[in-house]
């Protein structure tokens, strides 16, 4: 690694989110010169820790994922993290009330998933298809599944929808697979932004420079030439030159043009921007006075009732019972009196542009929320306190969550097109950059380091004066 005295080049990373402080970590490693440029007031993009309620709540990224090969893992220790690997027996319900053990609907999901993985498999050009109906055709076709698990299948496919981050009508079947983290799932209930502190720490401690409330417009490049970027700050217009820089923005950012190349990227990159899509998945946390829910099960799983039984149903009345949810028991996680309800589209919009009208969201999930009462008879205790994501109402989050997959993407043509791109000075990163770590934290951490090392490797080809960089 290159001391101080020997740094031979500036480099700039825009966008503090995992992506943007590991490629400024790499590159301060390697002895250039790094400042880091982010639009927010606060470092850490679409991870956001609330501490303001005792025990610290995730409202962005919550759970690493992949945790037998994943970087960050080796941080929990180091750091002395509280974890919690969320995978225990979830316990689903419908509008009836709890499953029951028989309830094996998720299974068929489980089945389903793994058919059409081995469909595309076996023949990869075959055209792609809503996730939906193509359920629909397997369940017609599955001759041994019962007529209840036929039925209820489908609605307990849309518990992922608070995965994938939209709707299931939308999903794509061929790269389904692509768009779920890798297992097991471990929830860092110490709080992500302990990653971030550390990584802001490092980057201070090795002479990086933050620039917060830095909103870049515009980047002019040409190849084997110096970078300009512009931008303003405090209503200001500012600009700065660079030997590369590396965009970490998210996906949708780019989809938007909130940064203007000049001149244009790429066809590739541009077309491999384009072939992605841009969920959304928010949060409600509800805290209680009193704990109503199971106290043994990591999840409390919704299953909306199937247009079959729709003359038993209330929905007319309720219509959040109409919602697939994902609710998580933060009572087993940390000891608190709450629980976090995942929402997806088109349900999350709806919800967060109601920031200030809290009690109308409880008063709009009030009635599922009776149905986790282990003691139906008893009222709800009070709630309280509120809380809901606004990543939907985000111009800086692409107004919404993470990248994911609908029919018709192809995540195959961003790889390729940022492999032809790797010895540009131009460089990108982040969850969207993964082939297989997509929406995950530790997808964008991986991008930045790579991201970092094309830099290197193409400053040390070229030879332009900055010497030998180690």
């Amino acid at each position: 690694m290159a001391g101080p005295s020997e740094r031979r080049g500036h480099m700039t990373i825009i966008g503090a989110g995992m992506a943007g402080l590991r490629a400024a970590d790499v590159l301060l490693d390697h002895g250039f010169e790094v400042t880091l440029l982010e639009a927010r007031q606060r470092l850490g993009g679409r991870i956001l820790t609330d501490r303001s309620g005792g025990t610290p709540v995730d409202m962005g990224a919550a759970w690493m994922h992949g945790t037998a090969y994943n970087p960050l893992v080796k941080l929990i220790r180091a750091l002395h993290i509280q974890y919690y690997y969320d995978d225990g027996t979830p316990l689903y319900y419908t509008e009836f009330g709890p499953s029951g053990s028989q309830f094996k609907a998720r299974n068929v999901v489980d089945e389903f998933i793994d058919y059409i993985e081995h469909v595309y498999d076996t023949a990869p050009d075959a055209d792609d298809r809503s996730a939906l109906d193509f359920m629909r055709e397997f369940l017609q076709n599955h001759e041994l599944i019962t007529d209840d698990e036929r039925m209820w299948a489908p609605e307990a496919f849309r518990e992922m929808e608070n995965t994938l981050g939209l709707r299931m009508e939308e999903a794509s079947s061929k790269f389904f697979k692509y768009a779920l983290p890798p297992q097991r799932d471990l929830y860092v209930k110490g709080g992500y932004d302990t990653i971030v502190q550390w990584t802001e720490d490092k980057i201070k401690s090795k002479g990086g420079i933050i620039k917060l409330a830095h909103n870049v417009d515009r980047i002019t490049h040409h190849e084997h030439q110096p970078v300009t970027i512009f931008g303003q700050a405090d209503n200001t217009a500012f600009s700065l030159t660079a030997d590369a820089v590396v965009v970490t923005i998210p996906l949708a950012c780019l989809q938007s043009e909130n940064i203007v190349f000049e001149p244009s990227l790429s066809r590739e990159l541009e077309k491999g921007f384009e072939s992605l899509s841009y969920g959304a998945l928010g949060k409600v946390v509800l805290e209680f006075e009193d704990v109503f829910w199971s106290r043994q099960n990591d999840q409390l799983l919704y299953c909306p009732t199937p247009p079959q039984l729709g003359e038993d149903s209330e929905l007319s009345e309720w219509p959040v019972l109409g919602h697939a949810f994902d609710v998580i028991n933060l009572h087993i996680f940390d000891g608190s009196k709450k629980l976090c309800v995942l929402i997806s589209p088109p349900l999350v919009q709806e919800l967060e542009a109601m920031q200030d009208e809290k009690w109308k969201i409880y008063e709009y999930l009030e009635p599922l929320l009776e149905l986790f009462r282990t003691e139906p008879y008893k009222a709800l205790p009070k709630m309280v306190d509120l809380k809901i994501t606004s990543w939907t109402q985000d111009p800086l989050a692409g107004y919404g969550a993470y990248s994911t997959m609908k029919v018709g993407d192809n995540p195959r043509v961003l790889e390729a097109a940022l492999k032809a791109n790797k010895k540009h000075r131009v460089q990108f990163a982040g969850e969207h950059c993964s082939l297989t770590e997509m929406g995950c934290v530790h997808g964008a951490y991986i991008t930045g380091e790579i991201a970092a090392q094309n830099i290197v490797q193409l400053l040390k080809s070229e030879a332009t004066g900055l010497g030998n960089v180690e």
